[in-house]
């Protein structure tokens, strides 16, 4: 395959899976475009276009994760009750203790340890992307804690409206629950439609706080597990700074604008990694560390399922 017919089938793919997600808002975009790089890499089986991907990377990654900052706000904290900024933050870490506790215990790799950690606690795909370029993990392994990551909140999604029902949970501890423990926004949406406008809108504002912490946890990452300590690439550190911009600086209806093109550019980024991954490598991988996700998700919820049903009107 040439490379100019290379550069359009990555760049396709990428636009492709944001089109599919404004349709589906539970099928995250990033993950969207890996699977079709993945799948469009093993059909092609092109020593070409493989190594286009990985080249491609050096400028798509960086332009990815810049641009993808739009999509990040950061709440002022008194605009939440204090309990439901606490209940958050405890949710988080209850999370991301749980499924490396067990992912450790069940012998996962450190690295897709701390990705599945990350994804599961913060923002889920998102994390792992932005988080990758200091934790250095294999391509298989950021493509396995994607995958896994995205197969076990669509579990939630699914499982969320039932419970809520069956619980008989009220719209506050329903929200809370959706915007604390689900991996992504898309999958917030999802869950929390069936409950009404006002569940689903105070659910995407928890999970904006969850959101928000991938500034500290980037901070907290880069001074733990970088090869130099305190280490964070250029492009992330420029990333915070878009955050920044994008809460308490630019206009609302610049940042409109510019989420989709972020979203595009980022899951351009994610089709370039797809492309450049052997699948048999993300076979080898095997179910340990999708058990170990699901294990500690589980754990978790039920812990803080006890918690807020106590503690929340």
């Amino acid at each position: 395959m040439n490379p100019t017919a290379g550069c359009i089938l990555i760049v396709a793919s990428g636009v492709v899976a944001y089109i599919i997600s404004s349709i589906y808002p539970a099928l995250n975009p990033l993950f969207i475009a890996l699977i079709f790089g993945i799948a469009f890499g093993t059909i092609l089986e092109s020593r070409e276009i493989k190594v286009l991907a990985e080249k491609s990377l050096i400028v798509t990654l960086p332009i990815g994760i810049i641009l993808y900052g739009v999509n990040i706000h950061f709440p002022l904290p008194w605009n939440f009750p204090p309990r439901i900024v606490l209940l958050t933050f405890l949710s988080a870490i209850m999370l991301g203790t749980a499924v490396y506790l067990f992912a450790r215990i069940l012998g996962v790799r450190e690295k897709l340890t701390l990705l599945l950690t990350c994804g599961t606690a913060i923002c889920g795909v998102s994390a792992i992307a932005i988080l990758s370029p200091i934790i250095k993990p294999k391509k298989e392994e950021f493509s396995a804690a994607i995958i896994i990551i995205t197969v076990v909140g669509l579990t939630g999604a699914l499982l969320y409206p039932f419970l809520g029902y069956i619980l008989g949970m009220s719209t506050k501890i329903y929200a809370l629950l959706t915007g604390a423990t689900l991996h992504q926004t898309g999958l917030v949406v999802i869950a929390s439609k069936p409950f009404g406008a006002e569940v689903l809108k105070e659910g995407l504002a928890v999970k904006g706080i969850r959101i928000a912490m991938i500034a500290l946890v980037t901070l907290l990452i880069s001074f733990l597990y970088a090869e130099h300590r305190f280490y964070i690439p250029w492009y992330v550190v420029i990333f915070l700074l878009v955050a920044f911009l994008t809460s308490f600086v630019l206009p609302p209806e610049v940042v409109e604008l510019l989420r989709p093109l972020s979203t595009i550019a980022f899951s351009i980024t994610l089709a370039s990694i797809g492309f450049s991954v052997n699948i048999r490598d993300i076979q080898n991988i095997r179910l340990t560390p999708l058990i170990a996700a699901y294990l500690g998700w589980f754990f978790a919820v039920g812990i803080f399922l006890f918690l807020i049903m106590g503690w929340v009107p």
